[in-house]
């Protein structure tokens, strides 16, 4: 069934989008009694007072932890795969959903690349949706929001793709304080527009500078 996917409690999806790009993915605990999903991320923001710099040796340290918790999840599905250079098909590797937390740690804080996280369409899915290593329904109830995200590493031949259906969305900071959305996703989207500008203060390993 296609279910329409408004914005996630109003927010801007698009902007949201941005906020999430190549974070890094620090650890993901679930909690199936209590239906939430929490993904610890360090974030690439910048607040809205910060100055900007023309100093190459400057970076401005505004890198910062938060904790993403989707609330009223429904169901994960992950698919945990490894393909050597020889190999004709991917293999899928056994994992269960309580082990989530752990196979996400084993990628050593693996950023979440591409531009698509909340809401998007199903062309990913359809790819790996048939190479499950577990699809877990937590309820029955039809989930107005999903979250996709990804882990890959290296050299290493492994990759984690994981999907949540889901209710609602909150973040927290390393304070416990949650930030509005609202707020979260203006520092990520002043990061990026400052990285497409050029500022040095953007500048980190693994991420291209702009062209």
């Amino acid at each position: 069934m296609n279910v329409s996917r408004g914005l996630v409690e109003g927010s801007d999806t698009a902007g949201l989008n941005t906020a999430l790009s190549e974070a890094a993915c620090l650890g993901v605990q679930v909690d199936p009694v209590a239906r939430t999903l929490r993904l610890d991320l360090e974030v690439l923001t910048l607040r809205a007072d910060a100055r900007a710099s023309h100093d190459h040796d400057a970076r401005a340290e505004q890198d910062y932890k938060v904790t993403l918790t989707c609330t009223g999840v429904g169901r994960v599905a992950a698919s945990l795969r490894e393909q050597r250079w020889d190999d004709l098909e991917p293999r899928v590797l056994p994992l269960r959903l309580e082990d989530l937390g752990e196979a996400i740690r084993s990628f050593g804080g693996g950023r979440l690349h591409g531009w698509e996280f909340v809401d998007l369409d199903d062309s990913g899915w359809t790819l790996w949706g048939e190479l499950l290593s577990f699809d877990t329904s937590i309820d029955n109830h039809i989930c107005p929001h999903v979250l996709e995200f990804s882990q890959e590493e290296g050299t290493d031949p492994r990759e984690l793709d994981v999907r949540v259906w889901f209710d609602g969305m909150t973040i927290h900071d390393a304070d416990g304080r949650e930030v509005p959305l609202a707020e979260f996703i203006a520092g990520g989207v002043r990061w990026w527009a400052a990285h497409d500008a050029g500022d040095p203060r953007t500048i980190r390993p693994g991420i291209t500078p702009p062209l």
